[in-house]
């Protein structure tokens, strides 16, 4: 960003501090700091709430600022308080994994709470052919797990860890999920897909093995009651 941007931003920021008298030096970087990150925001789609509440920006600047970038005022709408959203599909709760993971690996370097927004977003655009998740999405996803939404799980297919409710949830992570969309849970081969009927989740062979297998206990229990 240019200097006169930054003067422009600074000049937002301190018109809210007017007659306070002038702004020590750390003062002063922290303002620049908070503006440069509502900056990043707004590009990459936060909401004007999330703006504000990450940044600690006040509302008219954060709205300034949108209209000075997009030429239009701040979108209007609630942010996420539910996970309803994200259960509609596997691929959505895939990609709300891969943003925990992230947050995950982010946590660790010491950002700011914008700035690990910014950094795990930024990252997932540039990971995902086709993002699922918007910034605002983004962001709601580890405020699931510390309002004890959300629950760490093991997966009992590949063993990583993954995040998702409790109750009926599947026991397998949603990338294996994926992958056993098509496959068989036993061998791995390749199922044909078909339109109609229940999904099959076990290869022609394997579903007679499992079948002979069932019967053989059923017939050992006959036997011996």
């Amino acid at each position: 960003m240019c200097s006169d941007n930054l003067d422009r931003l600074l000049a937002l920021v301190g018109c809210q501090n007017e007659g306070s008298g002038a702004l020590d030096d750390i003062e002063v970087i922290s303002q620049a700091r908070r503006s440069l990150e509502a900056v990043h925001l707004i590009r990459l789609g936060a909401r004007a709430t999330l703006v504000c509440q990450l940044t600690g920006l006040g509302r008219k600047t954060v709205s300034d600022l949108y209209s000075r970038l997009t030429g239009s005022p701040p979108p209007r709408g609630q942010l996420p308080f539910t996970d309803s959203w994200y259960l509609c599909s596997n691929l959505r709760m895939l990609h709300a994994n891969v943003v925990w993971q992230l947050y995950q690996h982010f946590e660790a370097l010491g950002h700011s709470e914008a700035g690990l927004v910014i950094h795990v977003y930024q990252t997932y655009l540039q990971i995902t052919e086709v993002p699922l998740l918007t910034l605002t999405r983004a962001y709601f996803v580890p405020r699931l797990i510390s309002i004890n939404a959300w629950f760490k799980h093991a997966c009992t297919h590949c063993g990583l860890q993954y995040i998702g409710p409790l109750g009926n949830y599947p026991s397998m992570c949603p990338a294996c999920v994926e992958y056993f969309r098509h496959r068989c849970r036993s061998c791995g081969a390749e199922i044909e897909s078909r339109r109609l009927g229940r999904r099959k989740t076990h290869c022609q062979q394997c579903h007679e093995e499992r079948y002979r297998t069932r019967k053989k206990v059923r017939q050992a229990s006959h036997v011996n009651p």
